[in-house]
């Protein structure tokens, strides 16, 4: 059966979340018989993958689009490119695709399991423009996609009240350490001990800016771990990285080094807020982090109450005063019970298994 995951900047994940899922995704139906397609736009850098049954489709697109034009165009061709592969089935992720839906056969549509991921239009980062045909594109993907999938349960509660459609939760998933990874290198070049940790895309709905108000006004060390090359990202590095105890690593995506910096943090911090589960939180639980999450449904529904939550600055800083009180034993009871909850609800496999079966719906 052939599978084509649309909609990511391709893999490895050189990017972020959706990139993850596609990365492991893909790899856990390989396992179990499956043929899968992870489209990419060329104009991203992209290793080429011709193994256990997974393929890489670099899709052009050209360089002369805005950013929000080469995503449409890049999400035409990639459905495009399914219907014309007569794939058994596609996931897409994301939904600025969904308008494409309207013209297209009732047939095809029937093949497409659409991730919506976040409540997009509510994401700082989009102009008025972008925000209004986020919200067309979620209308006709809950209309005419074949098949839905929440990562979330505050996500499904949400969108199935606003439409009134059978969804489905699947989470995203992690794999717990195994055993303690090596100290990274970069601790060793930076003199450091004790720090909190940050990865994360840094953009504004990720409350990047509000985490390193607190820091810039403590002792206390902090590494970021995220793409600096954006024009925001640019903005917060200009702003913050003359302190010296605000480290900014740039973007790291091998893992061995993410888990090392994982597992030997004081507390990991979390500020996505805009929706959805994040990969990262859940890898952040899986390395055993005690974890300070920016409090909205969606932390809460992943982390319950393993972990502290705020809202800005102050409440962060109340976080932390509160966090450094905590002894041994409470620190890691909450850390062990972070790891149970990843290998009782958050496996890759388990997630495989899952969308298997809304996959063999499709055939219903």
């Amino acid at each position: 059966m052939k599978v084509a995951i649309l909609g990511t900047r391709g893999i490895p994940n050189r990017y972020g979340g959706f990139e993850r899922f596609a990365e492991e995704l893909s790899q856990e139906l390989s396992k179990r018989g499956y043929t899968v397609y992870v489209t990419s736009p060329a104009a991203h850098s992209c290793k080429e993958l011709n193994a256990n049954n997974i393929f890489t489709v670099n899709l052009r697109v050209p360089r002369f689009l805005t950013s929000n034009l080469a995503t449409l165009y890049y999400d035409y061709i990639s459905l495009k490119w399914a219907i014309r592969n007569n794939v058994d089935a596609v996931i897409e992720c994301g939904h600025s695709f969904a308008p494409l839906l309207l013209f297209i056969s009732a047939s095809i549509r029937g093949k497409i399991i659409t991730n919506p991921d976040g409540i997009e239009h509510k994401r700082k980062k989009w102009g008025w423009i972008a925000k209004s045909y986020l919200r067309f594109s979620e209308y006709f993907a809950f209309k005419l996609s074949a098949q839905l999938v929440c990562d979330n349960r505050a996500l499904v509660q949400y969108y199935s009240t606003r439409y009134k459609r059978k969804l489905h939760y699947i989470p995203y998933g992690a794999h717990p350490l195994m055993q303690a990874p090596g100290r990274p290198d970069v601790l060793d070049m930076l003199h450091i001990n004790e720090y909190y940790l940050l990865i994360t895309r840094i953009t504004p709905e990720n409350n990047v800016e509000t985490v390193l108000s607190y820091f810039a006004h403590s002792d206390q060390s902090c590494l970021v771990v995220g793409d600096l090359t954006s024009g925001y990202a640019k903005k917060i590095v200009g702003k913050y990285s003359h302190f010296r105890n605000i480290h900014f690593l740039g973007a790291i995506y091998d893992q061995q080094i993410l888990n090392g910096l994982r597992f030997y943090c004081k507390a990991y911090i979390h500020g996505h807020s805009a929706g959805g589960t994040n990969p990262s939180l859940l890898e952040a639980m899986a390395c055993g982090c005690f974890i300070i999450a920016h409090d909205n449904p969606f932390n809460r529904d992943i982390l319950g109450e393993q972990g502290l939550y705020f809202n800005n600055i102050a409440t962060l800083g109340n976080c932390i005063s509160q966090f450094e009180k905590l002894n041994n034993v409470e620190v890691n009871r909450v850390k062990e019970q972070n790891i149970q909850a990843i290998e009782r609800n958050f496996l890759w496999e388990k997630v495989a298994l899952a969308y298997i079966d809304v996959i063999e719906r499709l055939k219903k």
